[in-house]
């Protein structure tokens, strides 16, 4: 053991006194009065040059090589030497070899100039006081290294040394932390009582062999210390890279929390011990939206700052009694406490993540904001070991995200749909491939004279097991996979292909492509346009490139970069589904864009509801005031295309002029519609 010294106040800083005037008086005068009672002591001294050599010897160098045990104990040497000072030595050699101990370790510890200070005092007052203590007690009982009475002396000469070592060390940190000082004594005694006293039992018996032995017995003994700290040090070392191995098994770099392997070992206990007591529990599945556009748009270092943000704040929300793990990328997992047929509290747990993943997150200067979705297996109903809970979790959980429900229950019938969606992403790049990706189209029409000015398109999958894929099935699924990009490429090159031909066949109409969030962060997507464009020899006023509201809101200033370089090329812009996003008019008015598309939503239930035949109006006011083209989408049935030719829209689409048609088909509606020199068209991707 060693003899308690400051070293790092725990108090915060604000609240952490600095030593002033008072301070340093009072340290001086302790000094000065060490001084004066080792001159009123000094006949009491025995100054052996060999002893005393190797005492110091055996202080510093145990002092040096200590080993940490825990936080608060030390495997040292240094106190046998002290006491062994103060018992063979007299007061003034022990304060002496306290002072050097000191002055020697500084440039171990390098202690703030104050501690040093207070240490300096403590360990040359405990060995003074505690070598005045044995010198006093030995002449007046009258015993020597014989009588039993001797080594009783030592045990109560150590215990008077660690009081004073206690008060002066414990004082100084009371006053430096600003709290009390018995608080300080509880706190420096508490965690190494029983170390403390088994040092006072070796020190008794160290002082007994070193009596018979002399200074031979000083050197084994500092030779036996030295080896056995340093033994101590490496099983230390050994244990703690075992604990530092297994804790790397069982932990996530990135966040800190529990890994893959180490939630499949906790839900395994958890399967044994429900079944033993006839218990439920659930295991949910919470994956990040939009992580990957954070990752593609500002760097794999923004992704990781807000993962290791986002664990912390799980773990807080689920509490000690639940588990939090990361399984790998934007995916945690997560066991809650609770009872799996409590629908109600499994619900309100994943409203709970769900509002914890939400809060924004501050990196460097930028805020970010993300959501997620959360998939739900119940122990048994849905699976009896940790495979299938974690299978059916993360089926549930893709059907919330693509159901944009943010949670999801599993269900027995998903698992058909799981299939289905496996079967339609493994087979996607064969279909572009093999031009399974067929495009229909359905007129846009001008209110005003009923002509056709364009078409919107929408893509189609003709695959040959599950017959034809409907575009819910497969967009949400290209968007998460990264495959949205080729598709919109794809596209792009069929609809500027079709356009060509019904210009050159005396249709001037034209056609436009509705981008993805993903497309609008490519770089390289207006020299991609400009490509096929050149390819086909089409007027690139002839194509109209769509984006949504939500696109423009979730980067405003790439999403301008984008647009601006489209619209450079001669390529018109529609915001598609206006009224549906977050888009603030400043966002709007900076975009160079050429057409608004009001949502079907408003337009399907104009006949009937004043609401929103106030909100179609003013949106097509708006329009015209920004000198844009409006296009109504959805338009059904006469009473709502007067209503809209009364509101002064001007172009229309939907079910009432003719439902999407194969191209041939298409054709032969718009003979029969009539074509005028287009304004608009658009393909979009559902449909």
């Amino acid at each position: 053991m060693v003899p308690l010294r400051y070293v790092t106040g725990k108090a915060p800083r604000d609240r952490r006194q600095h030593p002033n005037a008072g301070f340093w008086l009072i340290q001086g005068g302790a000094l000065a009065l060490a001084v004066g009672c080792c001159v009123l002591t000094a006949s009491w001294d025995h100054w052996n040059r060999g002893p005393l050599i190797a005492i110091a010897v055996l202080a510093i160098a145990s002092d040096l090589t200590a080993v940490w045990v825990t936080t608060k104990v030390l495997v040292s040497g240094t106190l046998l030497g002290l006491m062994l000072a103060a018992v063979l030595l007299g007061p003034e050699p022990a304060a002496m070899v306290g002072a050097l101990t000191i002055a020697v370790s500084w440039f171990r510890w390098r202690e703030a100039i104050g501690a040093f200070a207070a240490n300096l005092v403590a360990y040359v007052w405990f060995p003074l006081v505690s070598g005045i203590f044995f010198y006093a007690s030995t002449h007046l009982l009258h015993t020597g290294p014989n009588g039993a009475m001797y080594y009783f002396l030592v045990l109560a000469t150590f215990v008077v040394g660690l009081c004073v070592n206690q008060i002066g060390v414990n004082g100084f940190a009371a006053y430096l932390d600003r709290c009390s000082f018995i608080q300080k004594v509880r706190e420096g005694i508490g965690p190494v009582l029983a170390a403390e006293l088994f040092s006072a039992v070796l020190i008794t018996v160290a002082v007994y062999f070193v009596a018979k032995t002399g200074t031979v017995g000083i050197a084994i003994l500092a030779v036996v210390l030295v080896i056995f700290q340093y033994l101590v040090g490496e099983l230390l070392k050994s244990q703690r890279r075992g604990e530092e191995l297994r804790r790397r098994a069982t932990t996530d770099e990135l966040t800190g929390l529990a890994n893959r392997e180490h939630f499949s070992s906790v839900v395994e206990e958890k399967i044994a011990a429900a079944q033993e007591a006839g218990t439920t529990f659930a295991v949910m599945l919470l994956d990040l939206d939009r992580f990957k556009e954070i990752n593609d748009t500002l760097g794999h270092h923004y992704g990781d700052v807000l993962l290791r943000d986002l664990g912390p704040r799980l773990e807080k929300c689920v509490g000690g009694n639940g588990l939090v793990a990361r399984l790998g990328g934007d995916e945690f997992a997560v066991l809650p406490e609770l009872q799996a047929d409590d629908l109600d509290a499994l619900q309100l747990e994943a409203e709970k993540l769900l509002e914890c993943v939400r809060e924004p997150i501050a990196v460097d200067e930028l805020t970010l904001g993300i959501g997620a979705s959360i998939g739900v297996s119940r122990f048994p109903l849905d699976g009896e070991d940790v495979h299938d809970m974690l299978r059916r979790a993360d089926v549930a959980m893709y059907s919330a995200k693509e159901n944009h429900s943010s949670f999801k229950l599993y269900e027995t019938a998903l698992d058909r749909y799981s299939l289905r969606r496996f079967t339609v992403l493994n087979d996607f790049r064969r279909a572009l491939e093999n031009e399974q990706f067929v495009l229909h189209y359905q007129p846009v029409v001008a209110i005003n004279g009923q002509e056709v000015r364009g078409a919107e398109a929408l893509v189609r999958w003709e695959h040959p097991e599950l017959g034809m894929v409907p575009p819910n099935d497969f967009i949400p699924i290209a968007e998460q996979s990264g495959l949205i990009g080729p598709l919109t490429h794809y596209v792009l090159e069929r609809a500027v292909a079709e356009c060509k031909r019904w210009r050159n066949d005396g249709r001037p109409l034209s056609v436009s492509v509705n981008l993805s969030v993903r497309d609008l962060l490519d770089l390289d997507l207006p020299g991609n346009v400009a490509s096929i464009l050149t390819a086909h020899n089409l007027d690139p006023a002839a194509l109209h490139l769509e984006i949504t509201e939500s696109m423009i809101m979730s980067d405003p200033d790439r999403a301008l970069d984008t647009v601006t370089r489209l619209r450079e090329l001669g390529v018109c812009i529609s915001v598609d589904d206006f009224g549906t996003g977050y888009s603030s008019l400043s966002n709007l008015k900076r975009l160079p864009i050429n057409e608004l598309k009001i949502d079907r939503s408003f337009i399907s239930s104009l006949p009937h509801d004043e609401s929103d035949l106030i909100i179609v109006g003013s949106t097509i006011n708006l329009g015209h005031d920004l000198r844009l083209n409006v296009v109504a989408e959805g338009v059904e049935d006469e009473i709502t295309l007067k209503r809209l030719e009364k509101l002064g829209c001007d172009l229309a689409q939907g079910y009432y002029f003719g439902r999407p048609l194969p191209s041939q088909e298409f054709v032969v509606l718009v003979d029969r519609l009539g074509v005028k020199q287009p304004s608009t068209a658009s393909v979009q991707f559902a449909g």
